[in-house]
């Protein structure tokens, strides 16, 4: 499954966004050191129930991600939703020029909510933040996908809900 953003968002979801980020006691911030452990569990936690629970993870090189994602790169944006010290949840995304113009799209690389923050506002608040990074950066559209088979219809309502539509879907083929 796929989504983009809408051009013109419900202003309702606005509000509500708006309002999570003012009352919600879970901030978005920028990924540091001190999460790193609860960052590998996570880590561990997507693995386990995504597509490519076959490949093996790869901890150290995960380590060495997480560690270069506190480097600012210009096109790519890496955020942690945390609630005091417990790290809920990230996203990692980039903006890159489509290959037909020089116009600039936002995608998602990786976008996880551990299993127990499921149902906070920490998925709402990251894709926000992504997406006023990826505005702020240029980006004429915001694509965000899903690689897991868990709760398609959940995900599909909560892209709906931020103001996505569905244009696609997701394949894979072992091979």
């Amino acid at each position: 499954m796929s989504a983009v953003l809408l051009e013109r968002p419900r202003p309702v979801k606005r509000d509500v966004v708006a309002y999570l980020e003012r009352r919600s006691t879970i901030k978005v911030v920028p990924y540091c050191a001190q999460y790193r452990n609860q960052a590998v569990e996570i880590a561990r936690e997507m693995h386990a129930n995504s597509i490519y629970h076959d490949l093996p993870l790869d901890e150290d090189k995960t380590i060495r991600q997480l560690a270069a994602c506190e480097t600012l790169v210009p096109d790519r944006y890496f955020r942690i939703a945390v609630r005091g010290d417990d790290l809920l949840g990230g996203f990692y995304g980039h903006v890159r020029r489509t290959f037909f113009c020089d116009e600039l799209l936002a995608h998602d690389m990786g976008w996880w909510v551990k299993q127990t923050a499921r149902g906070s506002a920490a998925a709402v608040l990251l894709l926000s933040d992504f997406e006023k990074w990826a505005k702020a950066h240029g980006a004429k559209k915001l694509m965000v996908g899903q690689s897991t088979e868990i709760n398609i219809e959940a995900t599909t309502r909560l892209f709906e809900h931020c103001g996505f539509r569905v244009i696609g879907f997701n394949t894979v083929k072992e091979i």
